[in-house]
């Protein structure tokens, strides 16, 4: 049943203190639960490069391990686990943060989930109920940057503690001519895509792109950030994104890939519950019924 299907992994953070961002979303695995995943995919899949999946280069029980974000964990912990079983990565980055900004989708979940008064403002804006259980995902520019103007704050320090630390663009250099390791492209921050205009949209995609370009190991893929269809982003803009230079473009939805030629692709999330061989098989084989 899984033989002529794409199986793609995606994973956060991986560390043994995760923040309280990591942990309130479910997006850290413990190291030593990944190195069992890892031998678990390594025995029964076989594991493919980005560059495999470029060039079509697909053999049966075909996997890829993917990461999102740039979590400081992914070069510290993540990359040794991986070289121990020859395994290659690809990792979605945002630039802007790595570069010293704010990581936006950490600022927008911190203040939903801190301050009521952010809550009543976003739901005032949106028109939307004050307890909607996502509100983050309607978190615009424009209304967030209204409330921080009110306040007269970035809430930088809270949002750093928050969640945790970020790659540097030193990480990225000591590991751009590692052969196992990829880059790929997650906007320049991670907004909302469905709240971005199309010309914002691809401002953001060509913004990291160029940033991506100096390291030799980026690849022209892309991953939407918060990555659920429809309530995150749209049909439009993954065509939008193929058509400006994207060559493969993933979501988060957690199914397996029938068409393992398509440039639009889903992956599954990995995390540190699916820690015995059984919860793993069960994880997977409940994902390839869902489409």
């Amino acid at each position: 049943m899984l033989n002529r299907k794409l199986k793609i992994f995606v994973y956060h953070d991986l560390t043994t203190q995760p923040s309280e961002f990591s942990q309130t979303y479910n997006l850290n695995v413990y190291p030593n639960v990944f190195d069992k995943q890892v031998q678990f995919i390594k025995k029964n899949f076989n594991v493919i490069s980005t560059d495999d999946l470029l060039e079509s280069k697909i053999p049966e029980k075909a996997a890829l391990i993917t990461f999102d974000d740039g979590f400081k964990s992914y070069f510290t912990n993540a990359i040794s686990i991986l070289k121990k079983y020859n395994m290659p990565s690809i990792i979605f980055l945002n630039m802007e943060p790595i570069k010293g900004a704010v990581f936006w989708a950490g600022l927008i979940t911190y203040l939903c989930d801190k301050h009521s008064e952010f809550r009543r403002h976003v739901a005032s804006k949106a028109k939307l109920n004050y307890d909607e259980k996502a509100l983050y995902i309607y978190c615009s520019r424009e209304i967030v940057n209204s409330f921080l103007k009110l306040k007269g704050d970035t809430f930088k320090s809270e949002v750093d503690e928050y969640v945790g630390d970020f790659a540097t663009l030193q990480n990225l250099e000591s590991v751009s001519s590692n052969k196992l390791v990829f880059f790929g492209n997650h906007l320049y921050n991670h907004d909302v895509p469905l709240l971005l205009s199309d010309n914002e949209l691809i401002e953001s995609f060509c913004k990291n792109e160029d940033e991506l370009r100096k390291y030799p190991n980026s690849r022209n893929m892309f991953a939407f950030p918060f990555g659920q269809p429809d309530t995150c982003f749209s049909r439009r803009q993954i065509e939008l994104l193929l058509e400006n230079g994207a060559k493969k473009v993933f979501s988060a939805y957690p199914v397996i890939n029938s068409d393992i030629s398509a440039p639009y692709l889903h992956r599954i999330p990995l995390d540190t519950h699916n820690n015995t061989k059984s919860r793993i098989w069960f994880n997977i084989l409940r994902r390839s019924f869902k489409i």
